[in-house]
């Protein structure tokens, strides 16, 4: 790949981080006055953890068998729109969220209840 081709993925993997700190963050805040600092920090990182967790196999289990499902689509005549490259996005969409929201869970985790 060519640097112009790496700079467009750069801004989108930075957006969907971004989302994921964002959303990271409002948890962990909505959480604070219920729960306390040091365990809204915690169910924030773990939710994050899990989305991430999710991406990463869900993305590798399309790599691996998105073949097999596009040939069972063609197959039954499926009518759907689903394709091999559109799940992986998908995925890796759900997998950079999920690092935006555990990274701002860790970093708010240290601003709140320290190291």
């Amino acid at each position: 790949m060519t640097e112009r081709d790496l700079r467009p993925f750069g801004r989108t993997v930075a957006r969907w981080v971004g989302v994921g700190a964002l959303v990271g963050v409002a948890l962990a805040a909505a959480l604070v006055p219920v729960v306390g600092s040091r365990a809204a920090t915690d169910t924030a990182f773990a939710l994050g953890a899990l989305v991430f967790g999710f991406g990463v196999a869900t993305w590798g289990g399309t790599v691996g068998f998105g073949g097999s499902m596009a040939a069972v689509q063609d197959h039954l005549g499926g009518e759907s729109s689903w394709t091999r490259s559109g799940a992986r996005q998908a995925f890796a969409v759900l997998t950079w969220v999920g690092v935006g929201w555990s990274a701002a869970a860790v970093a708010m985790s240290i601003a709140l209840v320290g190291l």
